[in-house]
């Protein structure tokens, strides 16, 4: 492409050959190479070129696993959430090495359980195959709940620190208006409520150390509020910051917020009384009424019709029922109960 002919002119009846003038790239000439070695060579290239692509190609490839290391990394992308939660709470591990702590604690509840309720059927005389068909749905049900249990501790650990948090509060922040009403500065106020009220001390505390390390009180203000889940106390809190930098009265603005909090814990306790009111007629329906007469109304039956007969078996596995249902029962209530103090 870049080599220039050569020029023939005739001189005295003479053909003479005039060499080309060097070019910007200079003349080329082509080596000729054995057809041998320039097919060793392409080999070669084909070969290399052919490692480089399988390399390039397993790059950014997820290496298979087996079939634990893949439901971790399915749970893991699952529950990213976590991450900020474990950092907070002082869990130590990266996020996969908790999952998969929380599924190997799972498997090994759930087959203690399946192995248990196998055994108990066995003793009491049922067959072995009913027993390891209910053995296996024991192991599943349990695995499944004792797995999502583990795996949002940290989320109902963060949800019970919350919860601590609103039951004092708001006898906190009464006691903090009252150092307020007698002259004290908010730095003393905060101070004063910074022990003695459980983890709502604690949220004080916070921002007492804060200042003490030299950060303004308003700012201390600030992270305390963006940092903490109590709800009722970032509504302290950011009143008092906004009656601060703006110069207003401190004790008017948080006695509004305390008043406002007193009647939403007063709506709470009505609106937790009517769902009890509910849980426990449901409660003498299916654990006490029809436990109790279902069993003897069946027994009575049996003795006039013959469709089936009441045995130890069905009695045991009857037991069983009923104490999985207080169970439930139990932890409704609890959970819907208010976590706070009047």
């Amino acid at each position: 492409m870049f080599e220039k002919k050569q020029r023939v002119v005739k001189v005295d009846g003479k053909d003479v050959s005039l060499e080309p003038k060097p070019g910007m790239f200079g003349t080329f000439k082509r080596s000729k190479v054995p057809a041998a070695q320039n097919t060793a060579t392409n080999s070669k290239v084909e070969a290399a070129t052919g490692a480089a692509n399988r390399i390039t190609s397993n790059i950014g490839r997820p290496k298979r696993g087996g079939i634990l290391d893949n439901k971790i990394a399915k749970l893991e992308g699952k529950h990213r959430e976590l991450e900020d939660l474990l950092v907070e709470q002082n869990i130590r591990g990266t996020l996969r090495g908790f999952i998969r702590r929380m599924l190997i604690s799972a498997i090994v509840v759930s087959i203690m359980v399946g192995l248990a309720t196998i055994l108990l059927f066995i003793k009491i005389g049922q067959p072995l195959l009913i027993s390891l068909v209910i053995g296996v749905g024991i192991i599943y049900l349990v695995y499944r709940m004792t797995l999502m249990t583990f795996i949002n501790y940290p989320m109902s650990r963060n949800k019970k620190g919350e919860k601590r948090v609103e039951r004092d509060i708001l006898f906190a922040v009464r006691d903090m208006i009252i150092s307020l009403r007698s002259g004290m500065p908010l730095y003393n106020a905060i101070a004063s409520v910074s022990t003695g009220y459980g983890d709502a001390s604690r949220e004080f505390r916070k921002i007492i150390e804060r200042a003490q390390l030299g950060m303004p009180l308003e700012d201390a203000l600030d992270k305390s509020i963006s940092e903490s889940k109590s709800s009722s106390f970032r509504k302290v809190m950011i009143q008092a910051s906004v009656s601060v930098r703006a110069g207003a009265d401190v004790v008017s603005s948080i006695q509004t917020i305390a008043d406002e909090l007193a009647q939403e814990r007063i709506i709470e306790l009505r609106r937790y009384g009517q769902k009890l009111n509910a849980i426990a007629m449901f409660y003498m329906l299916f654990g006490v009424i029809l436990p109790s007469m279902g069993l003897a109304v069946a027994t009575i039956l049996t003795t006039f019709i013959s469709i089936f007969q009441i045995t130890p078996q069905i009695l045991y596995g009857s037991l069983i029922g009923i104490f999985f249902l207080q169970i439930v029962f139990m932890k409704l209530i609890v959970s819907s109960r208010p976590a706070f103090s009047m």
